[in-house]
């Protein structure tokens, strides 16, 4: 099982059908404005909209484990299973909790700033 899900998450994660991806950028581009270059400091404002953004992450993420009939308790033991690995790596599931941390989270909206 845990390949199985591990390389679902991978493919679902990567598919331009998913809307995965498109999620991401449709989200960066709608709240781009609100996030300065050379803030030296935090708005409050940003964690707001990182809070709405794990959240609607989470629903897709819920979505998709729906969908392919896992529990959140299995999906979170394959996903410790293929993090301790012996050939671990960075993989998707890190690229899944990478997603979620505040710094990425601020890295890709300064991203998207500059990019649209």
């Amino acid at each position: 099982m845990a390949d199985t899900i591990i390389n679902k998450l991978e493919a679902w994660f990567m598919d331009d059908n998913s809307g995965v991806e498109q999620f991401v950028e449709d989200f960066a581009k709608a709240h781009k404005d609100v996030f300065e270059l050379d803030a030296e400091e935090h708005k409050q404002e940003y964690m707001t909209i990182y809070i709405d953004f794990q959240k609607k992450f989470e629903t897709k993420l819920e979505a998709f484990l729906s969908e392919n009939n896992v529990s959140h308790e299995a999906f979170l033991e394959e996903c410790h299973k293929h993090q301790s690995g012996v050939d671990a790596g960075f993989g998707i599931v890190d690229v899944l909790l990478a997603t979620l941390e505040f710094d990425v989270f601020m890295q890709m909206m300064l991203d998207a700033k500059t990019r649209f």
